[in-house]
């Protein structure tokens, strides 16, 4: 199975931001009549193998959206590789305990299989073990980073990683008795070039099998090049996300294979999952996967949610899934606990969420319900109610995708938004579990807060992210310095004089109608190196400088 057919995840960075804000909504209504309306087309059922007309408007899936301002970070890929639970039943390998004398110790040297994503083969390096924790053994590939990196990344792991993962979703399997988990650092072969997609890193779980080509043992793979940076200096803490989203992975396929004895979870669901492992490790909205939900011409044509397309754009299923996450979590209001009761929940696919949304959300809510309110919370992006995210920041970002065709097929979980135009009716020739619903604009805009770049006293201008609709001004006090206009994709670029370090500047946008966002307040950073000492001259007998 070539690396296509695996499971990708994408982090774009990149922003395009329209407004969409104060619908009010008819669900199944049959008509909808002028003024400034949109309608929501849903397929509703689960089954993504039976596409459905919307009885009007031909889906076309394109492949991932490519912005040439999007750099390398936006195309860093993760990979779960896919495993045939069923076939390898037998081979589970049971947990065992391993004498001290057959524990690895700092400066052994171990040989790994890995896979070679360009060729789809498993061939076999050697790496040393530069670091050895608590629960975490980092090999290095090749002296590919130094052992104060691995230190760094291993105890970023000890200390935060394993028990943020632990407490918050499930425990790892020990099959090689060793308590250990190892994390093999090396330039994962995916046909990199200097441009485009890479993987940075994956999880396998074949590992925890005794079949051929598995190391027997628990084990992420993280990529080194480019993940970690294209020079010869590295920056290991650009992996520390990518390490929070395995392995949650990783406990996910022990808390569902091995301890229930089940099937792998549903890739859109376990992805979801790995994703909010992500938002919770860092705190803060994955806006990322945001923001390629907003440049997808594929969500925009009515991409599933359920659906994982190894032929397309995979990365619009990662946006999907992230949101889709985050909508149930704050919608049942039980804050990142809800995660865990997916992932312990017996079922293993839509079911488990459907449970806890009739659990905590509405006892008679069914799953496509849910679907079609997340589809209408993406546009309507309400603060209070179940179309919205509750006004928690960064969702406050998203834009309406409008469908432009004159009909879609949609599979089960694929939704579109068309802009009505006048009278409309629902076409009685539509799918059973098609639904639609007019959601009608009433509200004035207002833009959300600009994101804005950090500012050094050595910097001749401020840029960053705004609604492309937007004037962008920056204010020192009462003093309106300068104003720019958002472009098309979003990206504003002012120039302004250089300001002292530890200068506050004030940055907000304003809508075409002139409503006024939130202030960013941005402290000018010191990039400003003090002047060359003066030093006298020192000889053999001086004890001072």
């Amino acid at each position: 199975m070539g690396w296509l057919k695996k499971s990708l995840c994408l982090v774009l960075i990149f922003l395009l931001l329209v407004p969409a804000s104060g619908f009010a909504q008819e669900r199944s209504s049959g008509t909808a009549s002028g003024g400034n309306k949109y309608i929501l087309i849903s397929n509703e059922s689960v089954d993504v193998y039976k596409p459905q007309s919307t009885g009007k408007f031909k889906i076309n899936n394109d492949q991932y959206t490519i912005n040439k301002k999007i750099g390398l970070d936006a195309y860093k890929l993760d990979v779960n590789r896919p495993f045939d639970i069923e076939k390898h039943e037998d081979k589970k390998l049971q947990q065992k305990s391993l004498s001290k004398k057959f524990l690895n110790k700092v400066g052994d040297t171990k040989t790994f299989w890995v896979h070679d994503f360009t060729t789809n083969e498993d061939k076999q390096i050697s790496a040393k073990l530069l670091y050895s924790g608590t629960k975490a053994n980092v090999w290095v590939y090749d002296n590919q980073i130094t052992e104060a990196d691995a230190q760094k990344l291993g105890q970023e792991f000890d200390q935060k990683i394993y028990p943020l993962i632990t407490q918050n979703f499930a425990s790892e399997s020990d099959v090689d008795g060793n308590g250990k988990i190892h994390i093999l650092c090396y330039d994962i072969q995916d046909g990199f070039a200097g441009f485009g997609g890479y993987i940075a890193g994956y999880f396998y779980g074949g590992d925890l099998h005794d079949i051929p080509y598995s190391n027997k043992s628990e084990i992420f793979y993280i990529d080194t090049y480019p993940l970690m940076g294209t020079g010869t200096e590295k920056d290991v803490s650009a992996a520390y996300e990518t390490l929070v989203h395995e392995f949650q992975h990783m406990v996910n396929f022990n808390q569902n294979v091995f301890i229930e004895n089940g099937s792998q979870m549903d890739t859109w669901l376990d992805e979801a999952l790995s994703m909010a492992a992500e938002h919770i490790y860092t705190g803060k909205p994955l806006t990322n996967y945001i923001y390629y939900y907003n440049i997808s011409t594929s969500i925009t044509n009515g991409h599933s949610l359920l659906y994982w397309d190894y032929y397309g754009d995979t990365l619009s299923n990662y946006s999907l899934s992230y949101l889709f996450g985050q909508y149930v979590r704050i919608q049942a209001n039980q804050g990142n606990k809800i995660f865990k009761e997916i992932l312990t929940d017996t079922h293993n696919d839509y079911k488990a969420v459907e449970n806890v949304a009739k659990k905590y959300i509405n006892s008679s809510l069914t799953f496509g319900e849910l679907m079609t309110n997340f589809r209408s919370a993406l546009l309507l992006k309400k603060d209070t109610g179940k179309y919205g995210f509750k006004g928690e920041e960064g969702f406050n970002l998203l834009i309406p995708k409008i469908f432009s065709g004159e009909y879609a097929s949609l599979r089960g979980g694929g939704a579109i938004v068309k802009r009505a135009v006048g009278n409309e009716t629902v076409p009685a020739s539509k799918g059973n579990d098609i639904t639609y619903t007019f959601l009608d604009e009433k509200n004035p805009y207002t833009p959300p807060k600009p994101i804005v770049n950090p500012v050094s006293d050595r910097d001749t201008f401020i840029n960053g992210l705004s609604n492309p609709r937007t004037t962008v001004y920056v204010q020192l006090g009462s003093k309106i310095l300068k104003t720019a206009a958002a472009d098309r994709n979003g990206s504003f670029r002012i120039s302004i004089s250089k300001q002292k370090a530890g200068t506050v500047l004030s940055v907000y946008a304003k809508s075409q109608e002139g409503n006024k966002s939130e202030s960013v307040q941005i402290t000018v950073l010191d990039k400003t190196p003090p002047s060359i000492p003066s030093v006298n001259l020192v000889s053999d007998k001086d004890k001072t400088v």
